[in-house]
């Protein structure tokens, strides 16, 4: 996405399965490249996975830096 990716939106690369269409191809974005899974960040389970990639999406959202509380 042109100007990055608003938090609670799903990435336009992802398919209808919620995969990553440009998942090993070399226009994929660095920030997504360089993600790397850990068992903190993806759990057991896809669940889990979800739930901590909300939670990060929440705490940085950009209205958390104003003082102002996210919507979630």
């Amino acid at each position: 996405m042109l100007n990055g990716k608003p938090a609670g939106v799903p990435c336009v690369q992802l398919d209808e399965n919620l995969r990553c269409k440009t998942f090993g191809q070399p226009e994929r974005p660095a920030c997504c490249s360089g993600l790397q899974p850990s068992e903190e960040m993806c759990g057991t389970s896809r669940e889990q996975a979800i739930r901590w990639l909300s939670e990060m999406e929440h705490l940085t959202a950009p209205s958390n830096h104003t003082g102002k509380t996210a919507s979630r």
